[in-house]
């Protein structure tokens, strides 16, 4: 028999005698206190500004920026347990084609592929002219779960039953999140909020995304879920002039606050020491982007001179901005997109690994391409350890 303290998940009990429940009929909450959270805001609108001044002057954020998403979602997909590198995920990508991934693939190396995937399709909607919306969200989780273990967890679907945060091996429940059939109201409600309140954008992306995670509307796949929708909210507010906003690496790095400060905000109310974590992820985090989008960009402008230097044409720019946005590739993908001659690119290939500019990570074997990857990018974008 299962005690009150208890609960039956898999035919497994576990211990909910410390766990924290929904925040039912407190959202949304009042505007913060601004002059509470004066030093913090201030802090994370200044360091987000500049990173965004540095965005604009790029001459292209997404080429330059591209393996800044995939290293995301190595971190957010970390979060829940999801291990993989951007090296297994780069090249799962370099074998996927335009319209499915490859199910023979190592499932945690698929699911944070996918992650990325999920990511530019919702951004592809916003720049379309949708807004965010139950419907783009659902879009999403389907594509974050459409293969590998996901794919049994009902992609695109709200829960049907309770569902629990807790930890695994130890056998305890943290949090209850908001039951399935009290969930319809609350999503549109929180996408109301998302749309229409004009609450200051960084305090609304703040709120927004501890709901998201109150809620657990999914029955896999939230967190990462939550976390995608920041930069989508920074976007869509006009805080971003573009979606590359990266801060799954602080909240890894602050794993354990970052859960008691969302369990508070249901167990004490404390919305304004969840927003307070939230800016500071915000400052430290557009500091550590602007940092590492500097080394990006000036290893793009040193590549340049050096492809040229090598390759003697005036086709070394389109390899470049290829390879930038693909470092790792195979080759006939390179031959057939990036806008140059096969011959010619077929040549670059070659002299690209004499030079020393590229890896063979798997040499051509009959009618079966090389595959190639770009070392010095990747040094750049590793993610942490």
């Amino acid at each position: 028999m299962v005690a009150k303290t208890e609960v039956l998940i898999h035919n497994t009990i576990y211990d909910r005698s410390d766990a924290v429940d929904y925040h039912y009929g407190q959202f949304p909450p009042p505007a913060p206190d601004l002059n509470v959270l004066q030093a913090p805001f201030a802090g994370a609108l200044v360091a987000l500004t500049k990173y965004d001044t540095l965005l604009r002057q790029l001459p292209n954020s997404e080429l330059l920026l591209a393996p800044l998403r995939a290293r995301d979602a190595v971190v957010s997909s970390r979060m829940e347990g999801t291990i993989s590198t951007i090296e297994e995920v780069l090249r799962l990508e370099a074998d996927a084609n335009e319209n499915a991934m490859s199910t023979t693939s190592r499932n945690d190396a698929l699911e944070v592929a996918l992650y990325a995937r999920a990511l530019r399709q919702a951004e592809d909607q916003i720049a379309e002219g949708y807004r965010i919306s139950e419907h783009l969200i659902k879009s999403a989780h389907r594509v974050l779960l459409s293969h590998g273990r996901g794919a049994e967890r009902r992609p695109g679907e709200y829960k049907a039953d309770q569902n629990y945060i807790g930890e695994r091996r130890g056998r305890k429940i943290d949090f209850i999140p908001i039951n399935a059939g009290d969930l319809t109201a609350a999503m549109q409600s929180l996408v109301v909020f998302v749309n229409e309140s004009d609450m200051q954008p960084l305090f609304k992306t703040a709120i927004a995304h501890a709901e998201f995670e109150a809620l657990h509307p999914f029955d896999d796949g939230n967190g990462r879920v939550g976390r995608m929708l920041i930069p989508l909210m920074l976007w869509q507010q006009g805080v971003l002039s573009a979606p590359r906003f990266f801060v799954s690496d602080y909240f890894e790095r602050n794993k354990e606050e970052y859960i008691e400060r969302l369990r508070a905000v249901s167990s004490d109310g404390d919305w304004t020491g969840w927003c307070r974590f939230f800016l500071d992820a915000l400052s430290e985090q557009a500091g550590d982007n602007l940092v590492m989008v500097n080394e990006i960009q000036a290893h793009y402008g040193d590549m340049r001179e050096a492809f040229r230097d090598v390759l003697r044409s005036h086709w070394s720019g389109d390899a470049l901005d290829y390879i930038f946005a693909n470092p790792i590739f195979r080759n006939n993908r390179f031959t057939r997109n990036a806008g140059i001659p096969r011959q010619t690119a077929h040549s670059f290939t070659r002299k690209l690994v004499d030079a020393g500019f590229l890896k063979v990570l798997e040499p051509p074997a009959g009618r079966a391409p090389g595959l190639y990857s770009f070392p010095s990018l990747l040094e750049i974008v590793q993610e942490p350890r």
